[in-house]
């Protein structure tokens, strides 16, 4: 082997690592990508606006104060 055939293996070596390193950390965000996006489908799927929670919270309220209603209506009528 001459000198030209061993920069040729070691330059071949070379890239081929770095080429792998590049796919290593390529994949690994996308991979990150990945989770992240099907981590905001499901933040989708569960969020509830803010008029929402105004309009639940508001039906809750309401049911509170009509149990609270036939609660004095009890103690009154003893």
């Amino acid at each position: 082997m001459n000198s030209q055939e061993i920069i040729t293996i070691v330059l071949q070596i070379i890239l081929t690592g770095g080429i792998g390193t590049i796919a290593y950390f390529l994949k690994r965000t996308i991979d990150r990508i990945d989770k992240c996006e099907s981590d905001i489908g499901k933040i989708k799927e569960d969020y509830i606006t803010k008029e929402d929670f105004f309009r639940e919270q508001g039906k809750t309220d309401r049911k509170l104060d009509r149990i609270m209603d036939i609660l004095l209506e009890i103690k009154g009528g003893k």
